[in-house]
């Protein structure tokens, strides 16, 4: 990839991650976006691109589409890629087993409240 369509494709990037998605100034989960986005179309592009068609529409679906699996990742997975959901088995007061599907909350200061 040349330097100037790699300023092309970071510069969309950076465009779609500020204004397509809400990520309430949160820095972090906007620098995640940028780099799946990115590193999907560093990925992929060679195997899609068909000469004579537009290279930048398919940059910048390609940045959306990258963008799109780490928002729906994030459901089950924090911007780290740690996972924050998972089943928890409960034992009622009848003897009952269930499964449930839970998120987990990361708590850094859990030791100051134990």
């Amino acid at each position: 990839m040349s330097e100037k369509l790699g300023r092309f494709t970071l510069d969309r990037a950076n465009e779609i991650a500020r204004s397509s998605f809400y990520t309430a100034g949160n820095d972090e989960l906007v620098q995640a976006l940028v780099d799946e986005g990115v590193m999907r179309v560093m990925e992929k592009f060679l195997i899609y691109y068909e000469e004579n068609k537009s290279a930048a529409n398919l940059i910048i679906t390609m940045i959306y589409s990258g963008m799109l699996n780490k928002i729906t990742s994030l459901k089950w997975s924090d911007v780290y890629g740690n996972n924050t959901k998972g089943f928890v088995t409960v034992l009622d007061e009848e003897g009952n087993v269930s499964k449930s599907l839970v998120r987990y909350l990361k708590d850094d200061n859990i030791s100051k409240n134990l």
